[in-house]
């Protein structure tokens, strides 16, 4: 039914499926998961649901411990995402979720073990997700851009200057980010930066070297940034 498991660093799983749910929960570290829809990443004391045959693939830029567990697609109770969804995790949740990794992958209907399962997939439900997917982009035009603010999160050029980079028109590339992505430019962009934001403070990165690596005037802007967007400070987001 699940395994706890440790991946060294600059480690990953290639794209494969699982005919059953799968959900991960990031005990220390960071993920990055990736279909052909888009990417994710798994923050440390949260938790990602991968619904059943969904082709995806696991990296590990650092060691990351993961406890994983799998749960039959056919469970009435089981979430009806349309995608992977990243969750925050209560302290039940928790211990059900370390409690099921260390169950066989197989069990009975009605069994001691499905019971457990179904507790775990109704306190789930009750759980916020965490806006922390960048749907995938294919059209050349803005994927010129998209690389560009991935490799240097910090850059600060408007949209309107950013096309002449990539061969567009403004009115185009605006269409097409919400086309592709189904956010406007700026949320986008504001995305991508609190995504790496969470990275860098489960690093331990210092609040004020973040705000300058995604381009922030000052500590204060980025703080009260984040607070918007995820609802804490970012001291607070790994707190229990």
């Amino acid at each position: 039914m699940g395994a706890i498991e440790h991946w060294s660093s600059s480690s990953g799983v290639n794209s494969h499926a699982h005919s059953q749910h799968q959900l991960l929960f990031a005990i220390k570290g960071v993920a990055h998961v990736k279909t052909s829809k888009g990417s994710w990443i798994l923050p440390p004391s949260r938790a990602i649901w991968i619904p059943g045959e969904t082709e995806h693939a696991f990296r590990a830029p650092r060691p990351v411990k993961v406890a994983i567990i799998y749960i039959r697609s056919d469970m009435p109770c089981a979430q009806k995402w349309s995608g992977c969804t990243v969750l925050n995790v209560s302290p039940l949740i928790k211990e059900l979720v370390l409690v099921g990794a260390t169950l066989p992958r197989t069990y009975n209907i009605d069994s001691a073990e499905e019971r457990l399962f179904r507790v775990l997939l109704d306190q789930l439900a009750i759980m916020p997700q965490i806006p922390v997917e960048l749907p995938e982009i294919s059209d050349a035009r803005i994927k010129n851009i998209s690389d560009l603010l991935r490799q240097n999160p910090a850059e600060r050029r408007s949209l309107e200057e950013l096309v002449k980079i990539a061969g567009t028109s403004i009115r185009t590339a605006e269409r097409l980010f919400i086309e592709e992505t189904g956010l406007t430019f700026g949320q986008w962009r504001l995305r991508l930066r609190m995504v790496i934001a969470l990275e860098l403070l489960a690093e331990e990165e210092s609040v004020g070297n973040i705000a300058f690596a995604l381009g922030y005037e000052n500590p204060s802007s980025f703080i009260a940034t984040f607070r918007k967007f995820f609802g804490k400070t970012p001291a607070r987001f790994y707190e229990h």
